[in-house]
């Protein structure tokens, strides 16, 4: 599953690989290539770069100013995410690594999947 689109210099994926290495030290995403081929194949499939994944999923509170993961909006994105898995045909383990890939870039991003 190579990449049709390129996610290098996004704010996301810097700040994703960043959180990686302060938790895993190296530098994941070059020594696990699956990881940004996972993320680039799901933006491609859903139309949206990395960058306007993460904003689609975040709001702020007019009051505050305080950003807030929409509920709403993280659901429909689990659900892209779950059919994107699924067209992708792989089974078991290969298709949780996927999944999990793409939740890994979430979840460092602030957006608890």
């Amino acid at each position: 599953m190579g990449p049709e689109i390129s996610i290098d210099g996004y704010e996301s994926v810097a700040a994703w690989a960043d959180s990686l290495r302060q938790q895993w030290g190296g530098d994941p995403l070059a020594e696990d290539s699956d990881k940004l081929e996972a993320l680039a194949a799901f933006c491609e499939t859903v139309g949206k770069d990395p960058d306007e994944l993460v904003a689609f999923c975040l709001l702020r509170r007019k009051a505050t100013g305080e950003r807030f993961t929409s509920q709403k909006r993280r659901a429909e994105v689990v659900g892209q995410l779950n059919d994107f898995v699924v067209s992708s045909g792989l089974k078991g383990i290969a298709a949780r690594r996927l999944k999990s890939n793409v939740v890994s870039f979430f979840t460092h991003n602030g957006v608890l999947m």
